[in-house]
């Protein structure tokens, strides 16, 4: 068999593939026999084997996106789905085995979570409630302090003295409030952030394995 026999025969062999597919096929193979030379075109032919055969593969290749009619003429038989992974039986007798060992971790797991998310709680109100404390008991004690001092005014120095301690006081309770303030806004959204990435970690695990394991089966 020359090169223009194997050509012919393999034109026949792809006479179920669409127009354009079939010249792009033959082209290919065209290209193929014109690189190796006239010189080599026995070997190429051996190295290619039948026409039968490239022609196979070539339909099988297509029927990987498209639909196919099969040599014979009969539609294309659609592909099985393919559980690609663990056995779902397997899987199930794995799952109710490990009911009796996974409830109590999961258990274990939700008290941790609770327990760090109590924790975490508890500082962030103590930090909330030393921030509205001290700035508020400052002012208050400056108010207090100036209204004192209007009552001393029979002693001079004394109501001067006290006068200047209440307005220091506020002074320092203003000061202390937007110090406070500040660092609010600094360290609280940042806090927050974490603590809710941290308690949606788990489920966010849980919830991507899911995807994963569910991807895989086609």
């Amino acid at each position: 068999m020359n090169r223009s026999e194997y050509m012919a025969a393999l034109r026949r062999a792809l006479s179920v593939l669409p127009e354009e597919e079939r010249a792009n096929a033959l082209r290919y193979y065209e290209e193929y026999f014109d690189d190796a030379g006239p010189e080599n075109e026995e070997k190429v032919i051996s190295d290619l084997g039948t026409p039968e055969k490239v022609a196979a593969q070539i339909l099988a290749d297509y029927r990987e996106v498209a639909a196919v009619p099969q040599p014979d003429g009969t539609a294309p038989q659609p592909k099985k789905r393919r559980w690609h992974g663990i056995n779902p039986w397997l899987l199930l007798v794995l799952v109710l085995l490990a009911i009796p060992v996974g409830l109590p971790l999961v258990g274990v797991l939700i008290g941790l979570i609770a327990t760090l998310f109590g924790v975490l709680l508890s500082i962030v109100l103590v930090v909330l409630a030393f921030v509205v404390v001290v700035p508020l008991c400052l002012l208050a004690a400056g108010v207090v302090l100036c209204g004192i001092s209007f009552v001393l005014w029979g002693m001079p120095a004394s109501a001067v003295t006290t006068l200047g301690c209440g307005l220091a006081l506020f002074a320092l309770g203003i000061l202390v409030s937007l110090l406070m303030i500040k660092l609010c806004t600094l360290f609280l959204p940042p806090l927050f952030r974490g603590l809710v990435a941290l308690i949606r970690w788990p489920f966010d695990k849980i919830r991507g394995r899911t995807r994963k394991n569910g991807g895989e089966a086609k």
